[in-house]
């Protein structure tokens, strides 16, 4: 009986799981759990503390930030006082987890955590003294979880109370609470499901406060000059209303002033004062110059690329598309907080994630090399949060192949 209920919970997790996942309406990547299990059981039971393990399946779901719906199969023995033989149980639930926020900046090495609450019910599955019962039963946990640099992954540690009817388990009692904690390594299902399109905001979901003055949107596509080009690739921001542009912002056809001579009109030119005889880019910078690409961020602690930096990416891709003499060096760095041999394998990460979503977008790998510099070429104190902001980035070096 019990290895039945068993092999049923087993089945339904690694069948349901997938189903969350392709009808979602949210942006997030459903994730699977697997840990190490320590009960205690309740008081008035005749058996000693026990062990086991915990599996579950995860999917992010949009109602309200930060919540997810986990179904979770747990199975554990524990040994009685009196014989020395064991007692087992088994239960299925389905919880609803909130997450309180972004991972936190963290205190120098110190690592960064996520904190969470759930909540849910489920079937409990008791095999005491030879005799199999099966109740229903609630459950309620906190947990934080650490982030890790690699694919998404994150440990997980959690402690849960879980209660249920008694009417056979233990004589004279109705309930039985029963406490355990998990530890164990939370996994993103990102290779089934793949990297996700930079999705349309929603107002006020993105990290910026500029209202696009012909949407009225505050969502990260913005188009301050009413050009057609989002801000976030128009080389020629403030063209006047009305004015034809080419796919760059600029306008038609137009070659207007080059103050400095480098080739580049005014208009368009983002280095106003190149000297003379230097070599420069589309842009109008110096090759070789360094550039900070605004706005390209990741999840904190992660080398994920976030929604809003997929859609700047895609704009540096057309810009690099259209200039095939160029190629670059994509630097990583971040801020102090943490150990320097980790913020070092951040920040490559970082960078090389860059890379591979340029490549995904149609440039040769051959144009671009990955570097991280970690915490150690700082543009900013990192003693307040704004210096750090600024310390985390990604530039580019550009150079003449």
């Amino acid at each position: 009986m019990r290895m039945r209920i068993i092999s049923a919970a087993a089945l339904a997790m690694f069948s349901v799981a997938p189903a969350y996942a392709v009808t979602t309406d949210g942006y997030e990547i459903p994730y699977v759990g697997a840990f190490y299990s320590y009960e205690i059981g309740d008081s008035k039971r005749d058996s000693d503390e026990g062990q086991g393990f915990q599996i579950n399946a995860g999917m992010p779901i949009d109602w309200g930030s930060n919540n997810a719906l986990e179904l979770t199969f747990f199975d554990a023995g524990r040994e009685r006082e009196i014989d020395g033989n064991k007692d087992y149980q088994s239960a299925l639930s389905l919880d609803l987890v909130h997450h309180y926020g972004e991972p936190n900046t963290g205190v120098k090495y110190v690592p960064r955590f996520k904190p969470f609450l759930l909540a849910g019910l489920g079937v409990i599955q008791e095999d005491v003294r030879g005799d199999d019962h099966v109740h229903g039963g609630i459950n309620l946990g906190a947990g934080l979880l650490f982030p890790l640099p690699w694919y998404g992954l994150g440990i997980r540690t959690e402690a849960r109370a879980q209660a249920q009817y008694n009417d056979e388990s233990v004589s004279g009692e109705d309930i039985l609470v029963d406490y355990r904690v998990n530890v164990g390594l939370q996994i993103p299902l990102t290779p089934f499901f793949g990297e996700r399109s930079a999705p349309v905001g929603k107002p006020g979901e993105c990290e910026i406060s500029v209202v696009d003055p012909v949407t009225g949107r505050t969502d990260c596509a913005v188009d301050t000059d009413a050009d057609g080009i989002f801000d976030s690739v128009d080389q020629c921001p403030g063209t006047p209303p009305g004015t034809p542009v080419n796919t760059n912002g600029c306008p038609v056809g137009s070659t207007g002033t080059d103050t400095d001579g480098d080739g580049v009109p005014d208009v368009a030119d983002r280095c106003p004062e190149t000297k003379q005889g230097m070599t420069v880019d589309v842009a109008g910078c110096v090759v070789g110059q360094t550039m900070t690409l605004q706005g390209v961020k990741f999840h904190n602690n992660s080398a994920e690329l976030t929604d809003a930096s997929r859609g700047i990416l895609d704009g540096v891709a057309r810009t690099l598309d259209s200039q095939k003499n160029l190629a670059v060096e994509i630097g990583g760095h971040t801020d102090a907080i943490g150990t320097e041999a980790f913020n070092l394998l951040l920040s490559q990460q970082r960078a090389e994630s860059v890379r591979q979503y340029l490549i995904g977008r149609g440039i040769a790998s051959n144009r671009m090399t990955a570097q991280g510099y970690g915490e150690f070429q700082p543009v900013a104190s990192n003693e307040a949060e704004a210096g750090r902001e600024s310390n985390r980035r990604v530039e580019f070096k550009i150079i003449v192949e």
